[in-house]
């Protein structure tokens, strides 16, 4: 373990096919084999520089400084164990798996999510093959010369205990059996991603329609149990893009597109929808609606319906609600709250108080439409945290998700407003209530995960901080905030294998994403701050100046570039954006107070006079 590679390593692991019933069958003769076995694979390790990191029983892991070397010990191995008589007498039969990755290094070898992804490629093969992830191959081009050996694309699989589906490849051996049964890894969820309908109005002004009918249709689908829905803001990331229906499953890890048109016009509405395979291009399903204005919600159920009877999956009809049931049954109120909600996801001061306003036209034309209310509730919030954290906002917030509870009790969207309101005033254990209400009702619901995350840090309950960020991941892999945020909590419960590997996961997942959307303030600022954990110290720096560019004000910001500064050891800095931060209307005491990216100000006379200001007692 003296010179075990600091950066790039391919990972080896191997172990016996159904080792339990060979120690049955050879009874003393199994410690022979066990042997014998070791010290093949020693052999390969030895002529390959690949460096034995552990074994126990017939598991062996080791890493290799590169891909090719750890191909070509793999097939010195399968090769002596299909040759040698010992072997073959035995009916011995070892699975091998090759994944390439960042390596974690400490002082008994490597750990962290790679490693755990490696073993689960070993575990997915069967006794004589050897699996590669996609990882390993991308790392040979232009480096392996293949000679007489090639790979086989075997597909995508859910590998256990990974939420994302990993390509995995057959080494394919001259001279060694090569029909094998698919890999053992679990069943992969069906996955949609719903794109933006396209607005056929003519009128740029019309989009809001568009986008409104493809989120309500990711919210049903969202609810079905056994279906995986891609996020709005994921697919919606991809707007206007050229790409094609190949591209965009490969981009949004989805295996099944749906696109449509709509058009709305004197009181009646056209929906086109087609439903396809994104791996094949062929369609699942096609449908075409003509229909009153007021029956909108109608075809929006139907077009659920029908996707989930094309993906194959059962409807349970207490889980999910029909479209209808949401919303209010006066069109003009529905077309106001989807223009409200079309600039509240804009994220900026001036994008939220026009949807306040939307909101309340909406409540203007129908007093009893719950979601209008929460979107109330939602800019109050808002406005709260963010632009002034006035008492009247804080009130508002509360009085609009009461109001949305009242009127639709089984809403979760109305349980998560409220939740989120009760935090910002402290009252942590009703909080707790509401968020544990709304995921009853809805336990898919991604805010309602995240939001309990938030709610327990602030309280520097960290434990359950970081369970919930990572719950709000399962549901969620493609969200980068909650991958990073729990690598932060892991970092402050001193639990730095497990930060390093969220970090890790989270830099990836962020990465992808400002590819998509290069104007991603809370990718920037959040990826710096995950940079500087790990110490890359100057592309931290460069993301965070993209981000100071784009929006120097931005309150959120601020605070996160204290922490990344602070994490950097720029003290005058960090105490700076975090003073500035404060004025900017970010005075959550819990954050300051339990933030381990401040551990460092903490005895500095700045720092604590900026807590005394915002001290709850």
């Amino acid at each position: 373990m003296n010179h075990l590679p600091k950066q790039s390593v391919t990972f080896f692991f191997a172990d016996i096919e159904d080792s339990t019933q060979l120690i049955k069958r050879l009874g003393e003769g199994y410690p022979y084999l066990l042997e014998k076995y070791h010290q093949s694979i020693r052999s390969a390790l030895e002529k390959l520089h690949g460096e034995e990191i552990d074994t126990a029983g017939d598991g062996f892991f080791a890493a290799f400084p590169t891909p090719a070397m750890a191909i070509h010990g793999a097939v010195m191995a399968q090769w002596a164990f299909y040759a040698q008589p010992w072997a073959r007498k035995a009916g011995l039969k070892v699975r091998i798996g090759i994944h390439s990755g960042e390596a974690v290094a400490v002082p008994s070898g490597y750990i962290g999510l790679e490693v755990h992804r490696a073993s689960r490629v070993c575990n997915a093969a069967h006794g004589g093959q050897v699996l590669l992830s996609q990882a390993t191959i991308q790392s040979l081009k232009g480096t392996f010369n293949e000679g007489s050996l090639s790979f086989q694309d075997l597909g995508e699989f859910i590998l256990r205990g990974f939420e994302q589906p990993e390509r995995l490849y057959q080494l394919i051996i001259p001279g060694i059996p090569v029909n094998f049964p698919p890999p053992r890894t679990e069943t992969p969820s069906p996955s949609v991603a719903v794109l933006p309908f396209t607005n056929l109005s003519g009128s740029p002004e019309q989009d809001y329609f568009g986008d409104g009918m493809a989120e309500e249709i990711i919210i049903a689908l969202n609810k079905v149990p056994g279906l995986r829905v891609v996020a709005r803001s994921s697919s919606f990331a991809l707007k206007g893009q050229p790409l094609s229906i190949r591209e965009l499953g490969k981009q949004l890890s989805a295996k099944a597109i749906l696109a449509g048109s709509v058009k709305k016009a004197n009181g009646q509405v056209r929906v086109l929808a087609e439903l396809v395979d994104s791996e094949t291009g062929y369609n699942l399903w096609a449908g075409k609606f003509e229909r009153e204005l007021s029956d909108l919600f109608t075809v929006q159920d139907e077009i659920a319906q029908n996707i989930a009877t094309a993906l194959k999956i059962k409807l349970i009809s207490k889980r999910v609600r029909d479209i209808k049931s949401r919303h209010s049954s006066d069109i003009h109120a529905y077309d106001r709250y989807l223009k409200g909600r079309q600039y509240f996801y804009q994220f900026s001061p001036e994008s939220i108080q026009k949807a306040l306003q939307l909101f309340q036209e909406a409540i203007e034309q129908d007093d009893a439409y719950a979601l209008a209310y929460c979107g109330l509730a939602n800019c109050y919030a808002y406005l709260y945290m963010y632009v002034d954290n006035l008492e009247e906002y804080l009130l508002a917030a509360g009085r609009a998700s009461r109001r949305a509870i009242e009127l639709d009790p089984l809403l979760p969207e109305a349980f998560v407003a409220y939740g989120h309101s009760l935090s910002l005033e402290n009252r942590y254990e009703e909080a707790e209530g509401a968020f544990e209400q709304a995921l009853e009702l809805d336990p898919k619901l991604f805010e309602a995960r995240y939001l309990f995350a938030r709610l327990y840090y602030a309280q520097g309950k960290l434990e359950k901080a970081a369970y919930w960020f990572e719950e709000a991941n399962r549901v969620r892999p493609e969200d980068y905030q909650s991958l990073l945020l729990a690598g932060h909590v892991y970092a402050g419960l001193g639990k730095k294998d497990k930060a390093i590997a969220a970090q890790r996961r989270g830099l990836e997942v962020a990465e992808s994403w400002l590819l998509l959307d290069p104007l991603d303030l809370r990718a920037l600022y959040l990826g710096a701050n995950g940079l500087a954990s790990l110490g890359e110290k100057g592309k931290a720096l460069e993301w965070l100046q993209r981000a100071l560019s784009l929006r120097p004000d931005d309150p959120m910001l601020l605070y996160n570039a204290g922490c990344v500064y602070a994490i950097l050891g720029m003290t005058e800095e960090a105490l700076s954006c975090l003073e500035h931060a404060y004025e900017e209307g970010i005075t959550q005491w819990g954050w300051y107070a339990n933030d381990s990216n401040l551990k460092g100000l903490r005895k500095h006379p700045r720092f604590q006079a900026l807590l005394q200001k915002m001290s709850p007692s």
